[in-house]
C-alpha cells in the first residue's frame, strides 16, 4: 500500500501561501516533491526549486510544508 502525502507550501520568512504539493515517498524516495500547479491562472507568489530546495519567488525564504493529510492507495 503506497502513501501520498499532500498538504500546503508556505513562505517561512513572510508567511505567504505558495501553492499546493503531492509526495509519494515510497515509490520515489523522501525529496519526491510535486508542486501542483493551480486550476485557473497563476498565483501572485510561487515556490521556486533552487540548489538548496524550495524558496519564495516574493522574499527568497525557506519554504516549508503545512497541513500535511496523508493519505493511503
Amino acid at each position: 500500500m503506497a502513501i501520498t502525502i499532500k498538504g500546503e507550501l508556505r513562505c517561512f520568512a513572510c508567511s505567504r501561501y505558495l501553492g499546493d504539493f503531492e509526495s509519494h515517498p515510497e515509490l520515489h524516495g523522501a525529496t519526491d516533491v510535486h508542486i501542483l500547479q493551480p486550476e485557473f491562472g497563476q498565483l501572485p507568489q510561487q515556490a521556486v526549486k533552487s540548489q538548496s530546495g524550495l524558496s519564495c519567488s516574493r522574499c527568497g525564504g525557506r519554504v516549508v510544508f503545512e497541513q500535511m493529510e496523508r493519505i493511503a492507495a
